[in-house]
């Protein structure tokens, strides 16, 4: 571990917070990290030789620099400053316990991840990555790490809120290697415990992928499963996942669920839907705790980075009986375009009230999303933004 000005420009804004007051920092050579000149510190160069505190006084103010540790070597020194020369060195020795837990965290955060453990490599390369062509290839490197890719899955992340700080801040007095070993341990279990919810299925997969996130290839085990029949029983499984989670973990539980796609561009086209709708659920309804990308479809176009066919495509799934039944659509946009308003929309549309609030139900029970509602009729507005009607409808099966 090296101190450098980027790591030290962390540190000092941190304890400085803390403390209330000036610190700076050095390097293992007792040059000065604070600002552009490259100066060095006799005090701070004598304490990080002699391996003990330096005194310094300058201009009636004690400076008190301190050896700063990681691994049990010195890597650079801390120096606070104080009219008084015990509170110097008092502010000096909190100033490096704050240092040295920072430091800890700072690199923990970089290095306890299981970047060696190749099946979680492969599967975030699977995923998110390019290296791997074709399906073939795929299933064929699957095959030696034991993942099978001939099976149907979907995608789904599942988030334990606070799951890598709780995990920091029970084990920082353990040496780097075997904290790295024990949350390594720590994920497996975790990952075991959420296999073994569905045990009768043996081809689901999980990795941890980092960020208090897990990624579960879902086996699919229905006959004639296509995209639109399968969004039951994704939900199903997601909302038991969650229930399960939620008993073994005090911490809040998210669950995010792709779509179901054939192929491993489908996989890559489920992670897509799964980390857009962890990203749009945990912001716009987070206290549903489960999201398929088809409850937050709608709001993907508040999202700039999103392709526009991918939000048309998406939109299309929720509206699709809709578009199909050009009375009610008209009756839902008018509905809309009126505030939500019953008795002007009725004016407009030449209808009964009656009849406009049973037409308002047949659409709820269509699409499932309830006109009459705020959060529902956004939704659908949302979506009515979003589709274009000059693109022909997607085949999402």
């Amino acid at each position: 571990m090296k101190l450098d000005q980027k790591i030290a420009e962390g540190l000092k804004s941190k304890i400085q917070k803390v403390l209330g007051r000036q610190i700076y920092l050095f390097d293992e050579n007792g040059i000065t990290l604070d600002t552009d000149l490259r100066e060095v510190d006799l005090a701070a160069l004598k304490c990080i030789k002699e391996s003990k505190e330096a005194i310094n006084k300058n201009e009636g103010r004690y400076f008190s620099c301190v050896p700063l540790l990681y691994n049990e070597k010195i890597i650079g020194a801390v120096c606070a400053g104080d009219v008084k020369k015990a509170e110097a060195s008092e502010f000096a020795r909190l100033a490096k316990g704050l240092a040295e837990v920072l430091l800890y965290e700072e690199f923990l955060v970089k290095n306890i991840h299981i970047a060696n453990d190749l099946r979680s490599d492969f599967i975030k390369e699977i995923l998110t990555g390019s290296k791997i062509k074709t399906t073939e290839e795929a299933i064929d490197q699957g095959d030696i790490i034991g993942v099978n890719l001939r099976f149907k899955y979907a995608i789904m992340i599942f988030k334990l809120e606070g799951l890598y700080e709780g995990f920091v801040s029970e084990h920082r007095s353990l040496p780097l290697e075997v904290a790295r070993t024990r949350f390594q341990d720590y994920l497996k279990e975790i990952e075991n415990y959420l296999l073994g919810i569905f045990s009768d299925e043996i081809q689901n997969c999980i990795v941890y992928i980092g960020e208090s996130r897990f990624v579960m290839l879902k086996e699919i085990k229905e006959e004639n499963i296509d995209t639109v029949n399968s969004v039951k029983i994704l939900k199903k499984s997601g909302l038991r996942i969650q229930k399960a989670l939620s008993e073994k973990f005090a911490s809040p539980v998210l669950v995010a669920v792709g779509q179901y796609y054939p192929g491993l561009s489908g996989l890559r086209k489920s992670f897509e839907d799964a980390s857009i709708a962890l990203k749009l659920g945990e912001n716009v309804m987070p206290e549903s705790k489960v999201f398929h990308i088809l409850d937050v479809a709608m709001f993907v176009g508040l999202l700039s980075d999103i392709p526009a066919t991918r939000k048309n495509e998406l939109a299309y799934q929720v509206l699709e009986k809709l578009y199909s039944d050009q009375d009610l659509l008209r009756t839902t946009s008018v509905f809309l375009e009126n505030g939500m308003k019953l008795t002007d929309a009725a004016k407009k549309l030449h209808l009964h009230r009656n009849t406009l609030i049973y037409r308002l139900g047949k659409v709820r029970d269509l699409i499932g999303l309830d006109p009459t509602k705020f959060h529902d009729a956004l939704q659908i507005k949302l979506g009515l933004m979003v589709y274009s009607e000059t693109e022909l409808p997607i085949n999402v099966n």
